[in-house]
């Protein structure tokens, strides 16, 4: 299991866009992991002046690519892909927030 929050924000992100992007759906146990890999980020974060490039990509492709990605489906499943975006942007807000 990976501990580090940088590693696990970034293989949760992955894990849950490639889900979306490539068909297989909302994955609800990817998107747990992307919650909570944000919330360690933020807590390992905390109280520091700058963050990882890595961690900055991610933060920053959340909201407009699971945006995008609610584009690919219908119906309430375009709905639940972008009520996950508001959380995942809320959640990104709350990583880096001062």
């Amino acid at each position: 299991m990976v501990t580090d929050p940088l590693t696990r924000l970034a293989e949760a992100w992955s894990a849950f866009d490639g889900s979306l992007r490539m068909g297989p759906g909302f994955d609800a146990d990817a998107f747990d992991a992307l919650k909570s890999a944000l919330s360690a980020c933020a807590v390992a974060w905390d109280g520091l002046d700058c963050i990882p490039r890595l961690g900055v990509n991610v933060i920053i492709d959340i909201f407009p690519a699971t945006e995008a990605n609610a584009a690919l489906y219908e119906g309430e499943a375009a709905d639940r892909v972008m009520a996950a975006a508001y959380e995942l942007h809320g959640l990104a807000g709350e990583t880096v927030g001062l």
